[in-house]
């Protein structure tokens, strides 16, 4: 893992690295433009090519600006494909920081060295990822994790929002004025990241919650050794997910480990609205013995009461059944509005239907197959459909509630995780029971 001995912590500093891929983007596109009026050109090293360039800042910038492009690249149709498959390397593979910058940051945050409050540390980390990395400690014969956040994260997330915005917007083809809210949310959700203290007590919470589910692990947490910005918690021994995904052939084995992140994020959804928002294979471990271990709670969602139950009630047949109770839900979401002229309304309306037709597939059966090729190809075609058409490239065109963003992202976390896998799970279809409509 190569190391970084300095991370830009100033608005004009970030913003000016960022701005130098930028230029190196213009130049790329220059050159691929020129290089078109003459022969051809291969549009798929265009986008390769930038999102090298983009990755290879965003990398050093770290923080809000690199969270980003990683929930980018879980969202199907929003980038294309080169830009994806780049980004998708800010899981836990990101630059570390050097032993000395490293050091140095541990005081800032804690007046002390690491020496000073463990027995060992190790100054090399284990794990870097977009908003802090893991070191290797021992106390009192314990073996332990220490998340040390990176220097002027948590300072810089709105400047880097604004920094990254028109990147994104540009992508998604919309405005800021149409994205706001959802810009709100994700802020949000980017300063809890940063809160350690915050993502101490949601792990405290999830241990609380798993009780019931023996084979699903989330380590002890250390108040005492954890702050705002370093959080320490048990280390628990196991290889990633995404090994456990590449290397494992005994389909039971990989049933098993599917049906408990499954379960977990079930049990986390429909029991207490409130769930882990952050579901790529970097934040989950299987052991020896099969147990999956669960990691960082940075970012998790609540559920509010009523848009749970709008939301869920789609997969209800008396509700997708019946037009009329159908249009009421999705007006209620926001998929739909008064406003609407009578060709949006039936666009909305019908791609509307078809997600929910194919996003609902798992959740109305028993025994679902995520090796079934066709239901991910649907939905990967669906995304870049919608992406796609001309028709969605206005402002109006951003809709639903922004209560949406988090669990759709989790939905298709959890689905391309489980296609990867090729598991077949049993389906808790009972949460629908307690549904009204």
């Amino acid at each position: 893992m190569d190391n970084q001995d300095k991370i830009p912590t100033g608005k004009v500093q970030r913003a000016t690295r960022f701005f130098k891929a930028g230029v190196k983007v213009t130049g790329n596109y220059a050159a691929h433009y020129m290089k078109k009026t003459f022969s051809t050109a291969d549009e798929d090293e265009l986008d390769r090519k930038n999102a090298e360039e983009i990755f290879k800042v965003l990398s050093q910038l770290k923080g809000s600006a690199l969270k980003i492009a990683q929930m980018l690249s879980m969202d199907t149709g929003i980038l294309p494909r080169a830009y994806a498959e780049k980004f998708a390397a800010a899981q836990n593979s990101a630059m570390s920081l050097s032993g000395p910058l490293i050091m140095n940051t541990f005081r800032k945050y804690t007046g002390k060295a690491p020496q000073d409050l463990f027995d060992e540390f190790n100054t090399s980390a284990t794990f870097a990822a977009s908003i802090g990395q893991v070191h290797e400690a021992w106390k009192d014969g314990k073996r332990l994790a220490v998340k040390i956040q990176y220097p002027g994260v948590a300072d810089s997330i709105h400047s880097d929002i604004n920094m990254v915005k028109p990147f994104v917007l540009r992508f998604m083809r919309v405005t800021e004025e149409a994205a706001r809210q959802y810009i709100h949310e994700i802020e949000e959700r980017l300063v809890e990241e940063t809160d350690y203290e915050m993502e101490l007590a949601n792990g405290l919470f999830a241990a609380e919650s798993v009780k019931n589910q023996p084979d699903v692990i989330v380590p002890n947490y250390y108040a005492e050794l954890s702050n705002k910005r370093i959080l320490t918690m048990d280390w628990v021994e196991g290889i990633t997910l995404n090994e456990f995904i590449d290397t494992e052939t005994d389909q039971e084995k990989i049933n098993h480990v599917g049906q408990l992140l499954m379960d977990f994020i079930h049990d986390q959804i429909h029991h207490h609205r409130r769930f882990h928002a952050d579901l790529h294979p970097g934040n989950f471990l299987v052991t020896t013995d099969g147990k999956l271990v669960v990691l960082d709670f940075g970012c998790m969602k609540a559920l509010p009461d009523d848009f749970y139950n709008d939301y869920f009630s789609l997969v209800k047949d008396e509700v997708r059944e019946n037009p009329e109770k159908l249009r009421e839900v999705l007006y209620k979401l926001d998929m739909l509005r008064q406003s609407d002229s009578p060709e949006e309304d039936a666009l909305f309306f019908d791609t509307t239907v078809k997600s929910i037709d194919i996003i609902s597939q798992p959740m109305k059966t028993d025994l679902f197959d995520f090796g079934d090729t066709k239901f991910f190809d649907d939905l990967q075609e669906h995304g870049e459909s919608i992406f796609n058409n001309k028709a969605f490239r206005n402002a109006n065109a951003l809709r639903g509630s922004k209560h949406g963003i988090y669990l759709h992202r989790t939905f298709y976390g959890l689905f391309a995780i489980l296609h990867r896998m090729k598991a077949k799970v049993q389906m808790k279809t009972d949460f629908a029971d307690a549904i009204s409509v």
